[in-house]
């Protein structure tokens, strides 16, 4: 079929071969729409030999630069239908082209040199420029348009400069009335790459409105791309993500000075004389000027002293060097990688040979040294220590969860949280991964949350291999709560895995993956960047390190780590609760029990006993005792915050549960926890229904799957009650 064939609009989707003169480039393409000549172009004008010849111009570039790796493939190969040219036509005989408008301006290039230079055009058969394949798009409006090309340059692999996809994305969503939703569905793009896009637009534009305006560039867009990603500078700057505004004018007029040419001294006197340069000095070049400075200013970005420096100096090294904040993260950085490799080699003990130990040996040796020149007392080693809550004392935990995106868990919702949150539900339901989704909300950005949680599903000892944690990283994930009764009290946690390194991984060859946690609660955001590499340690950078409450995860799937029992040992000793724990154990375990004493540095614990000389390990007696007193001991640990139980009812027999439901309700009111557990057993949701202690503090949750969702069936202890009296009610056949 030709151009000719037929004088009706043909249908979406037909096949044609049109003349390449019939062929009209889109001077709207969003390919140059950054292009300081660009315009934007009626319909009506789109066939003005002038605009015609602009848009060749944006797409060639000078020289024709831009399409010289296109004109020798042409060459080369002859023309190689591997994407069709798309179009749609604007009047009879003439086509505008949607998809394609680079090879169609390189063959209007060739055609123009073939017939009026006679250049040889290798494997390009001449009657192509009388027949050209393309698709017609059909009567698509802007909406359809902007989607198709966003599709090929968006989210597919030739993609537009970055400022170039932000625009087209803004565009698109104007065209769908605002639903950002629906610009990511339509593109195929992740939520995270869409509000990044259209808040670095944003920035750009106050940018361009300040006095650095004339200064901006194109390929700065990436530049405020990478400011916008550091929570830091976010906060310095007062940013609000939802409004696009940064309350701090002046820290943003600092660091718009910082990214901009500076004019020199402004205050040359004027003595008279007409022809003296007036605030004219030597001009200054930029500080910032790459995505490594932003970072680099992320890390002093609390150190006002450096900034000031900055300042004066306009030298990002010089203020670096004043930053003390920097001699601190360097100190914290090398005592994590210590501490890593350190359990790397306690791992692999059995494994070293005498010259190993002898290294080993030179190591004690240097780091005794640098206790001894600071005059401090080495740390524990294998310390984990905890972060500080943003808040000591809270009034209220959560009372409200929802789980966007979390392992197979999606739209989940639970409402009107009590100080007790029951979860039941058929095997494979999801109890444990919103359990575990509670436990990464309240530690915010600490990456060993969700590298702890992928351990114990894995039932692995110590540190895990790279290569398998790599493999285990969600893609992404999303878990928001409500926390306390501050105003702004949503807490947001975001996870997103990259598999493919970016520009500012160092060593590419190595690398396995890269963990983005991105944090907020109280309008104060934090967040990390793991990257796992396969010959070495795992390398963290933070920006701020705050949980949201402490909080302690205990799974069948795994021991508790000792370092986590010292600790909740040495709380629940302060404040007085051990002491219940053991009473309680006499009472209704073993009355032979005296005491549980950790000891020695393996953090050990060795129960006093009456039937017994010298103490065992508490290893020696049942999984019931041990359950009860690690539980005990737990409870102190997660004063103020959250406590998770996965498998409440693991290694305690039945007949135990009524007093034990009761105790761990008394100690939860007692040290302000609220506990989120998970049950396969009727007798275990039973027995804090009925054993007569506050059934206002309990709220029950059926998990239910549905078309590939899970849904939460929400009963409180009163009307669990209810139903137990009137039909023996059990949660777990719930539809």
């Amino acid at each position: 079929m030709s151009q000719d064939a037929s004088e009706q609009e043909p249908a979406r989707g037909t096949r044609l071969y049109v003349s390449l003169d019939s062929l009209y480039l889109d001077p709207n393409n969003y390919r140059f729409i950054d292009h300081d000549d660009y315009k934007p172009v009626a319909d009506g004008q789109l066939l003005d030999p002038a605009i015609q010849r602009r848009t060749t111009r944006f797409v060639l570039g000078v020289n024709q630069d831009n399409v010289r790796d296109l004109q020798a493939s042409i060459k080369e190969n002859g023309w190689l239908e591997v994407d069709p040219i798309l179009v749609r036509r604007i009047e009879r005989g003439a086509y505008v082209v949607v998809e394609g408008n680079r090879r169609v301006a390189t063959l209007k290039y060739l055609k123009r040199r073939h017939d009026e230079d006679a250049i040889d055009l290798g494997k390009l058969d001449p009657a192509l420029f009388a027949k050209v394949p393309v698709i017609t798009f059909g009567d698509g409006d802007a909406r359809h348009h902007l989607v198709l090309m966003g599709l090929h340059h968006i989210a597919g692999k030739r993609r537009w400069p970055a400022i170039n996809r932000a625009l087209a994305m803004k565009r698109l969503r104007e065209q769908l009335g605002g639903d950002s939703d629906a610009v990511c569905r339509a593109l195929g793009v992740s939520k995270r790459e869409y509000n990044l896009s259209i808040r670095t637009l944003a920035l750009t534009d106050l940018y361009k409105a300040s006095d650095f305006g004339d200064q901006f560039k194109t390929e700065q867009f990436n530049l405020f791309r990478e400011v916008l990603k550091s929570p830091a500078i976010r906060d310095w700057l007062g940013w609000d993500q939802d409004l696009h505004q940064a309350s701090n004018k002046r820290n943003l007029e600092r660091l718009f000075s910082w990214m901009s040419r500076e004019s020199g001294d402004d205050d040359v006197v004027d003595d008279g004389d007409d022809s003296a340069d007036i605030g004219i000095g030597a001009p200054t070049e930029p500080a910032i000027t790459t995505g490594g400075h932003v970072r680099e200013l992320a890390k002093l970005i609390e150190d006002e002293a450096a900034l000031k420096r900055l300042d004066e100096t306009r030298s990002l090294q010089a203020a670096t060097i004043s930053s003390d904040l920097l001699v601190k993260s360097e100190i914290e950085g090398a005592l994590e990688s210590c501490e890593r490799d350190i359990n790397r080699l306690n791992v692999r003990a059995g494994q070293l040979d005498q010259a190993a130990l002898d290294r080993v040996e030179q190591f004690i040796g240097k780091l005794q040294g640098v206790a001894l020149a600071r005059k401090r007392r080495p740390q524990m080693a294998g310390s984990r220590q905890p972060w500080e809550p943003f808040n000591e004392v809270t009034q209220a935990q959560f009372s409200q969860l929802s789980i966007p995106a979390y392992r197979g868990v999606s739209g989940l919702n639970l409402s009107n949280l009590r100080r007790v949150n029951i979860l039941v539900g058929t095997n494979n339901v999801g109890k444990t991964s919103v359990l575990e989704a509670v436990y990464l909300l309240t530690r915010q950005n600490d990456d060993r949350a969700l590298i702890d949680l992928l351990t114990w599903r894995g039932r692995l000892e110590g540190e895990p291999d790279p290569a398998w944690l790599a493999e285990q990283l969600p893609a992404h994930a999303r878990i928001e709560g409500t926390f306390d009764t501050l105003a702004k009290n949503r807490a947001v946690v975001e996870l997103e895995t990259m598999r493919e390194p970016d520009d500012s991984v160092e060593d590419q060859a190595a690398f396995l993956a890269q963990l983005a946690i991105d944090s907020n609660y109280a309008g104060k955001s934090q967040s990390a960047v793991t990257t796992l590499f396969a010959d070495r340690s795992r390398r963290t950078n933070f920006q701020g390190r705050h949980w949201l409450c402490r909080s302690v995860f205990t799974s069948p799937f795994s021991a508790n780590r000792p370092a986590t029992l010292a600790r909740c040992n040495k709380d629940s000793v302060e404040h007085g609760t051990k002491e219940r724990v053991l009473a309680f154990i006499r009472e209704r375990i073993d009355s032979g029990v005296h005491n549980i004493e950790m000891v020695d540095k393996f953090n050990r614990f060795l129960v006093t006993h009456e039937r017994f000389d010298k103490a065992p390990d508490l290893s020696s007696f049942g999984d019931g005792l041990r359950r009860v007193f690690e539980l005990g001991l737990l409870m102190a640990g997660a004063r103020g915050g959250v406590l998770i139980i996965d498998e409440f009812e693991n290694a305690l027999h039945t007949e135990l549960l009524h007093d034990f439901t009761i105790f761990v309700q008394e100690l939860a009111a007692e040290l302000d926890v609220q506990v989120f557990l998970s049950t396969h057993s009727k007798e275990t949701v039973d027995a804090f229904v009925l054993n007569g202690c506050r059934s206002e503090d309990i709220a029950g949750y059926a998990l239910v799957r549905k078309d590939d969702a899970i849904m939460a069936h929400r009963y409180s202890g009163e009307d669990l009650i209810r139903l137990h009296e009137a039909i023996d009610f059990d949660m777990r056949v719930v539809q």
